[in-house]
């Protein structure tokens, strides 16, 4: 009797986190996406795919500037590893909703130890990147 409970138990514990874990999956795809983007310099891309919080106050343009002066010395991109990710229901700033905070660690050709923050936005059912940060 109790392996069976235990099995129950087990099992109910494996099935239900699955869907945080693929919406999880789906905003690291998304910041991740976004990135790459941002890495090959097609800013014009990286901003159609962006989340409006992010397009209303920069055109694609600005974007590219905007990243481009962020990582001015940087060089191109080596590795990247995520070290954290929270999740949030409000950002400062923004309205309330669902977001997901990534922070990568990213090795570029001349700065090593560079702390990226990327931030998804569950927008109309699709995670869509609200917010940049580089330190």
């Amino acid at each position: 009797m109790l392996k069976t409970l235990t099995l129950c138990i087990t099992a109910a514990l494996l099935v239900l986190p699955m869907p945080a874990y693929s919406h999880t999956n789906e905003a690291e795809a998304a910041a991740l996406a976004w990135l790459e983007a941002v890495d090959n310099g097609n800013y014009e891309h990286a901003w159609e795919t962006s989340s409006t919080l992010l397009q209303a106050p920069l055109s694609a343009g600005m974007l590219a500037r905007t990243v481009e002066l962020a990582r001015r010395d940087f060089g191109e991109v080596e590795s990247r590893k995520r070290v954290r990710v929270t999740r949030e229901k409000s950002m400062p700033g923004a309205p309330e909703g669902d977001y997901a905070v990534y922070m990568f660690q990213t090795r570029f050709e001349n700065q090593s130890g560079i702390i990226e923050t990327v931030t998804p936005y569950l927008e109309g059912g699709t995670w869509k990147v609200s917010g940049y940060y580089v330190e």
